[in-house]
């Protein structure tokens, strides 16, 4: 005769809260990614231009960010990249920031980076 334990309906409750912790994990990913792959994009643009540094003008290399930054769909203003040449180097740095509401919590992406290299 098989004994009862007392733990009836244990594993779909367990289920059930599995389910919802992957859901929030799920949806915190889709609304999160995105701000650090749109940061990212913004600083290849940064990284780019320091490459051309020595050959265009530095308002043109800002203005070329600023447009991959408004085509990644990052919110960064052009008076917030800042493009500069410090003797043989040439000094690229933007900050800016965007937050996301999840389930009450407000999250906030801080970009803040800079590029410096040498410009030959």
């Amino acid at each position: 005769m098989a004994q009862k334990d007392g733990n009836r309906g244990a594993g779909a409750f367990s289920l059930i809260i599995a389910l919802i912790v992957l859901v929030a994990a799920i949806t915190a990913g889709i609304r999160i990614i995105p701000l650090y792959v749109h940061g990212s994009e913004v600083f290849d643009a940064m990284d780019e231009a320091a490459n051309f540094g020595g050959l265009k003008p530095l308002d043109k290399l800002q203005y070329e960010i600023f447009m991959k930054a408004q085509d990644a769909r990052a919110p960064l203003k052009l008076e917030d990249i800042h493009v500069e040449r410090n003797g043989p180097y040439i000094v690229i740095s933007a900050k800016y920031t965007q937050s996301v509401d999840l389930f009450g919590y407000r999250y906030v992406y801080t970009f803040n980076k800079k590029v410096e290299k040498l410009v030959f």
